[in-house]
C-alpha cells in the first residue's frame, strides 16, 4: 500500500497521525499420513493494519486490499470509528528510535529448496519410522515453513522493515502391541534442512514410543527431579505472561510488587534476548516500532525488570523494553517475550543424571491450559518420563501428576545443564530440582 497516498488522504480528512503496519507471509504446510501426502497448502498473504488519530481518538482498520479506492475507504472508516470513541487514555504513534541494531538474518537453506524435496522429507520420515519399528501402526509427519516481512511506517517519521523465517518438523508415531496402542511425538525447529538429522529424529521418537508401551506408574511422593529442556520450555512458556507489566498492572501476575527483590535462588538468571545465537527468528523492532534489546529479567534470583510496551511504559513512567507484540495482525498490541533464555550451566545432561543418582526424569507434560494458575504460580500437570537409577535413565513411567509452584520450583534448583533447546521463543536447559511432588498410585 502506498503510504504517501494514505497519509495525504488521511490528512485531507483531518486525521492528524496515521500509521501503516504491513505483514506479508509466504507459507507452506505439508503433512504425510503413513506413505501418502494427506495435505499440502502453499499460501501468500498480505494484511494491512492502519491506525489513525482523529479528534484525539485513535482507531484501527484492517484490510487485505491494496487499491486507491480502499485507501479512501480506510480513511473514512478511521474517521467513523474515532467519532464513536470517547477515551481519556494516552495513545502512541511511535516516532522511532535513533538506532536499530543491525543483525543480518541467518541464511536458511530451506528457502531455496523446492516443494518436492520437502514432500520427500515427510515421506522419508514416515518410511524410516515404519522400517525401524516392528510394532508400527501409523505415523503422521508434517513440515511447516513461513517467511514473514513486517514493515511499519507512520506520519511521525518511523519507517522500519524486517524479514524473518522459520521451519519446523513434527512427527507422531503410533505403535500397537496386541490391543494396546501407544503414541508419542517429536518436533524440531530448523535453521537449515542440511543440518536435520533424520536418523536421530526417528530414533528418538521410536525409543520414546516403545518406552511408553512398557511404562508403569510410581508411588506418590516427593522426589528429586530433572525437568528436560523441552519440558522447561513448555513450563516457562506457560508462565511467561507473569513477566508482562500489563499483567502486573492488572494484578494477575505472581510477580506483582516483587521488582528488585529476590524471587528465585541465585543460580537463576533469565534474559529476554532477541539476538540470542540459537534463536529461530531475530527481530530488531517490535510491533510498535520500538527497537528491541537484550534485557535481564532475573539476575542471580533477583527480579530486575518487567516486559513493557509503550502503554505500560507510560503508566510506570519508564521506557518500553521493545516487547509490544501482536498475537496476529488484527490484534491490539500486547506484551510478550521475544526469546526467554535461562542462562545454562556447565554440566552435561548425563552429568546431571549422575548428580541426581536416584530420582525422576520428566520428559513430557500436558494439560498446560487447565493445570496452571498464573496468578499464584501453582501447577498440576499430567506427566511422563523415566526413573533415574544409579545415575542413569531407567524404566519409563506414565500416569503421574507433577505438582508444585513455579516460584518454589526455581528456588529449589540444584544444578542447571548446558543442553539448551530453542523452540519458537524459548531457550531452556534441563534443570535438576531438589524435590517435587509427584502423584502416582
Amino acid at each position: 500500500m502506498d503510504f504517501k497516498l494514505l497519509e495525504a488522504k488521511a490528512k485531507a480528512l483531518g486525521i492528524s497521525e496515521i500509521e501503516l503496519y504491513t505483514k506479508a507471509d509466504t507459507s507452506i504446510s505439508i503433512t504425510a499420513f503413513d506413505d501418502e501426502i494427506s495435505e499440502k497448502t502453499e499460501a501468500v498473504t498480505k494484511v494491512y493494519a492502519i491506525r489513525g488519530v482523529y479528534n484525539n481518538q485513535i482507531g484501527s482498520v484492517y484490510t487485505e486490499k491494496d487499491t486507491e479506492d480502499e485507501i479512501d475507504n480506510v480513511c473514512q472508516q478511521l474517521v467513523t470509528n474515532c467519532s464513536y470513541l470517547n477515551k481519556d487514555e494516552p495513545y502512541f504513534i511511535y516516532p522511532g528510535d535513533k538506532d536499530y541494531k543491525v543483525v543480518e538474518e541467518p541464511s536458511h537453506d530451506y528457502l531455496n529448496i523446492g516443494t518436492r524435496d520437502k514432500i520427500n522429507l515427510v515421506l522419508n520420515i514416515n518410511k524410516a519410522l515404519k522400517t525401524k519399528n516392528d510394532l508400527y501402526f501409523h505415523a503422521e509427519s508434517s513440515y511447516e515453513e513461513i517467511k514473514s516481512t513486517i514493515s511499519i511506517e507512520n506520519s511521525n517519521g518511523l519507517n522500519v522493515q524486517k524479514e524473518y523465517s522459520y521451519a519446523v518438523v513434527v512427527s507422531e508415531l503410533n505403535i500397537k502391541f496386541n490391543d494396546d496402542i501407544k503414541n508419542a511425538y517429536n518436533y524440531l525447529y530448523l535453521k537449515n534442512l542440511k543440518d536435520f538429522n533424520l536418523t536421530k529424529f526417528v530414533e528418538d521418537l521410536t525409543n520414546d514410543t516403545i518406552d511408553r508401551l512398557h511404562a508403569s506408574t510410581i508411588k506418590s511422593g516427593s522426589y528429586k527431579v530433572i525437568l528436560s529442556n523441552k519440558v522447561l520450555n513448555k513450563l516457562m512458556a506457560a508462565f511467561a505472561s507473569s513477566f508482562s507489566a500489563l499483567n502486573v498492572k492488572r494484578k494477575i501476575s505472581f510477580l506483582e510488587g516483587k521488582l528488585n527483590t529476590k524471587i528465585f535462588n541465585e543460580k537463576i538468571t533469565i534474559l529476554d534476548d532477541p539476538f540470542y545465537k540459537d534463536m529461530v527468528a531475530i527481530r530488531s523492532f517490535d510491533d510498535e516500532g520500538v527497537a528491541t534489546k537484550t534485557k535481564t529479567l532475573v539476575e542471580n534470583g533477583v527480579l530486575k525488570s518487567y516486559l513493557h510496551n509503550l502503554s505500560t511504559a507510560s503508566y510506570y513512567n519508564t521506557k518500553s523494553t521493545g516487547n509490544g507484540l501482536k498475537p496476529n495482525v488484527r490484534s491490539e498490541v500486547g506484551i510478550a517475550p521475544l526469546n526467554l533464555y535461562l542462562k545454562p550451566g556447565t554440566k552435561s545432561f548425563n552429568e546431571l543424571l549422575e548428580e541426581v543418582k536416584d530420582g525422576i526424569l520428566i520428559t513430557n507434560i500436558t494439560g498446560l491450559h487447565a493445570g496452571i494458575n498464573t496468578v499464584s504460580g501453582d501447577f498440576n500437570l499430567q506427566s511422563s518420563g523415566y526413573i533415574i537409577k544409579d545415575g542413569k535413565k531407567a524404566n519409563a513411567i506414565t500416569l503421574i501428576v507433577l505438582s508444585g509452584n513455579f516460584i518454589d520450583l526455581l528456588n529449589n534448583v540444584v544444578s542447571i545443564a548446558s543442553d539448551t533447546y530453542t523452540d519458537s521463543n524459548m531457550s531452556m536447559p534441563s534443570i535438576y530440582v531438589e524435590k517435587m511432588n509427584i502423584s502416582g498410585n
